[in-house]
């Protein structure tokens, strides 16, 4: 099983992010550009890779563990940036703010946990954003276009939600793309953070 951990946007939020996405993919081919669906658009908190099944529950402990020692907190999907960078850019994403902290505290128990079980953290610092795309092969006027949409929507505000799960989830690829599925999920505790 190929498993990722992941905090999901409501519903009507990622499909505000789908439609951003839907007004930007007329200025690139489709070999240029994919868009992520408006249901997979998600958090990831953790990529596990290929996960042995008789592993699961000992995951779903370590996950729910977390949720539990974590708190629920407000986050808002803002501006558009790109990795690595807007001059060889491979993935465009939305931003995320708020309450960092929590967030942050939040992660940090979930790598902590995993660890123990044999998934090290990525060597990488953490930088919440929500993928609504994928490129390659751009041309120069296509490049051109993508700057002038990160200028454009550098500040927009999308949407805020409270983060109150971690869903485990599986991913299967498929003809059409990649397929999620939820495995389980946990709810964060209830108690609030007090940081703005």
């Amino acid at each position: 099983m190929r498993l990722f951990s992941a905090i999901f946007p409501p519903p009507e939020i990622a499909q505000r992010l789908a439609e951003a996405a839907r007004t930007l993919a007329g200025n690139f081919t489709s070999k240029a550009a994919a868009w992520t669906a408006a249901e997979q658009i998600h958090l990831t908190l953790n990529f596990l890779g290929q996960v042995e099944p008789a592993r699961v529950d000992a995951i779903a402990r370590a996950v729910d563990e977390a949720a539990r020692r974590g708190q629920r907190h407000r986050v808002q999907a803002r501006g558009l940036g790109c990795f690595p960078n807007a001059a060889r850019p491979r993935v465009i994403w939305a931003g995320l703010d708020g309450d960092m902290t929590a967030l942050s505290a939040l992660k940090q128990n979930l790598d902590d946990g995993l660890a123990g079980l044999g998934f090290p953290p990525e060597d990488r610092a953490f930088h919440p954003h929500l993928t609504i795309g994928r490129f390659k092969n751009m041309n120069g006027r296509e490049r051109g276009h993508l700057a002038e949409a990160l200028r454009r929507w550098s500040e927009t505000k999308f949407a805020s939600w409270t983060v109150e799960r971690i869903d485990l989830m599986r991913s299967e690829f498929s003809p059409g793309g990649s397929r999620y599925t939820l495995v389980r999920s946990f709810a964060i505790a209830e108690r609030w953070s007090t940081c703005a």
